[in-house]
């Protein structure tokens, strides 16, 4: 039998590839990515590069995307 959920209001499954890029920073690098220091400054990074691609993709300006 398949399942179908549909309260998505609650929770998403993620998808493969959005799981394979966030692995890093849940489990290596989560440090604030704020902080003046190198692992945090590693996270800043990587938030930086997602803030690009999401602006990318929608046409936006990176200094336009928040994430909360």
């Amino acid at each position: 039998m398949r399942t179908v959920y549909l309260d998505n209001n609650a929770t998403t499954r993620l998808r493969p590839e959005a799981l394979q890029a966030m692995t890093p920073y849940m489990t290596e690098l989560y440090g604030n990515p704020s902080s003046l220091h190198v692992f945090g400054s590693q996270v800043g990074r990587g938030l930086d590069s997602a803030r690009e691609q999401v602006a990318a993709l929608i046409g936006a300006r990176s200094a336009d995307i928040v994430f909360t």
